[in-house]
């Protein structure tokens, strides 16, 4: 068993043990998606990535989804290029966004490049709850870059970190 998992698992079961309500917290886990394509953009402008999931209730499976008394925040995305040596320097601002079963899509993390040339893009979260967002357990994430993205095609490891929180009950 997973060492997140074990710990929520032992958290619901101590509640349980004293018959009695508790907060069950998971202070960050992170979620990796792996060689997500992202497209070139042949002129300055924006582009947007493939949009791709991230299976939240099954990195934490006691946590209830769907209940008020539950909180998932995004804490951070980082976006690490694996194949195109893309040059990301070019990029002005970028986001991260949840699209739910209905409605408009949220934004839940941001981007504004500093004056040093990243390696990697850094996405602060921006303390939004993702868990009325999510669609039995899973996040459909999708990212944007505006300024002046790579003109070629090139892949990235994305990975998720996130904060949760809900209350456990006999």
């Amino acid at each position: 068993m997973p060492s997140l998992a074990r710990r929520v698992l032992l958290a619901a079961l101590a509640a349980s043990a004293a018959s009695c309500g508790a907060t069950v917290e998971i202070p960050r886990f992170c979620i990796t998606q792996s060689g997500l394509a992202i497209p070139g953009a042949p002129v300055a402008g924006s582009i947007t990535s493939p949009a791709f999931t991230v299976d939240v209730g099954g990195q934490i499976p006691l946590l209830r989804t769907g209940s008020t008394s539950t909180h998932v925040r995004v804490e951070d995305v980082t976006v690490t290029p694996v194949t195109g040596n893309p040059d990301l320097s070019g990029i002005q601002t970028a986001s991260v966004t949840v699209q739910p079963a209905t409605g408009a899509a949220v934004t839940v993390a941001g981007y504004q490049r500093s004056a040093t040339a990243p390696t990697s893009l850094v996405l602060t979260g921006q303390d939004v709850d993702v868990e009325p967002l999510l669609v039995n357990g899973q996040a459909t994430f999708q990212i944007a870059l505006a300024g002046q993205p790579p003109a070629a095609s090139w892949t990235a490891d994305v990975v998720t970190c996130l904060h949760a929180q809900s209350d456990v009950s006999p």
